[in-house]
């Protein structure tokens, strides 16, 4: 008879393989709806970029008191698994009334076709447990993501990342893109980077110039290791100078060529400042008054003088007679030259 089982608990693998084509990912514990046993059901995970067509395993059920309830030597064929594809959830290895607390794999033998690659003496890795966000948390990275049960922080090791779903990735898979989930651990771990950036005060939005400079905000949560590194640090922000005031520009008038800028004053002795009012004598003591403005002294126009005139005139008419001669009188000398040489040589010689 047909029975149905449910599952009742899953429990991620704490360790991988180093260099194997496949990975142990998790183990589930179902139970029949009828007869109430529970069925051991292993999850692998071709990592590897060939198809795998065999898989041969050793595992080893604990029960609640420590005591091995069962370990035996599977085999799963006539795969036909691609890479990045899950396989062995639908295949029951051990189905026992008694509770069930622990299972222990162990990889044997992959196949790809007649290839076979020997795990039996490959040492296992201990991996180490993942780390727990905070309700609040977990739930604004779910929403920022459109995904669910991204309940671990993302992490990245020497041999391999956790993927905020709880799923490892080792190095030998070579993949950004998580094979469970589909989240891009790049696009992951920037997201939490922003959930985790502490908000600033509204009251800090607004700064007068002459403010103190606001406290360093306090350092994200330290996390041992990150997706895509240490983020870059933010830039600096530009020091703010101090308000310069700068008084307006000061135009002072040219002066006058005739007149001078400043005037000289001069005291008026008591003699002078008697014929000045009473009431006007009294209030002020000693009264100061511009000093009259001198005249402009005026220069005297040049003088022409007409001997030099005639005498420029008269040097003036030579050089002109002898620009416009002794070019033509210069080339009739060379033509005639030219011409006694050339009837030299024809008629004489």
């Amino acid at each position: 008879m047909e029975e149905n089982f449910n599952p009742v608990a899953q429990t991620r693998a704490n360790y991988y393989t180093p260099g194997s084509p496949v990975q142990f990912v998790c183990v589930e514990l179902l139970k029949g709806d009828v007869s109430g046993e529970h069925a051991v059901c292993l999850t692998f995970k071709n990592i590897s970029r060939v198809t795998l067509t065999a898989l041969e395993i050793h595992f080893k059920c604990k029960g609640v008191d420590g005591v091995i309830l069962c370990e035996d030597k599977f085999e799963y064929r006539d795969l036909q698994v691609k890479p990045g594809e899950l396989f062995g959830q639908d295949d029951a290895v051990f189905i026992t009334a008694k509770a069930i607390t622990s299972v222990d794999v162990t990889l044997c033998n992959v196949y790809n076709g007649k290839r076979v690659v020997h795990l039996d003496g490959i040492k296992r890795v201990r991996l180490p447990a993942p780390r727990r966000l905070a309700p609040e948390l977990q739930k604004a990275l779910e929403a920022r993501m459109n995904r669910t049960g991204l309940k671990y922080q993302p992490q990245v090791f020497e041999n391999g990342w956790y993927c905020a779903c709880g799923a490892f990735h080792p190095t030998e898979e070579d993949t950004v893109y998580c094979s469970e989930c589909g989240c891009d651990r790049i696009l992951l771990q920037n997201a939490l980077n922003t959930l985790l950036q502490p908000a600033a005060p509204a009251d800090e939005m607004e700064m007068p110039l002459n403010a103190p400079a606001a406290p360093a905000a306090p350092a994200a949560v330290e996390e041992p290791t990150r997706i895509v590194g240490a983020a870059p640090a933010a830039p600096a922000a530009p020091v703010e100078e101090p308000t310069r005031v700068v008084g307006a520009p000061v135009y002072e008038p040219k002066a006058d060529p005739i007149q001078p800028v400043s005037e000289p004053t001069r005291v008026l002795d008591a003699s002078v400042r008697a014929p000045l009012s009473g009431a006007a004598a009294a209030d002020e003591g000693t009264r100061v008054i511009p000093a009259r403005r001198p005249a402009p002294v005026r220069q005297p126009a040049p003088v022409e003088d007409e001997g030099y005139e005639e005498y420029e005139d008269s040097r003036d008419s030579v050089a002109e007679a002898l620009i416009r001669w002794v070019p033509p009188i210069t080339a009739i000398l060379c033509a005639a030259i030219a011409l006694c040489g050339f009837v030299y040589y024809q008629f004489v010689l």
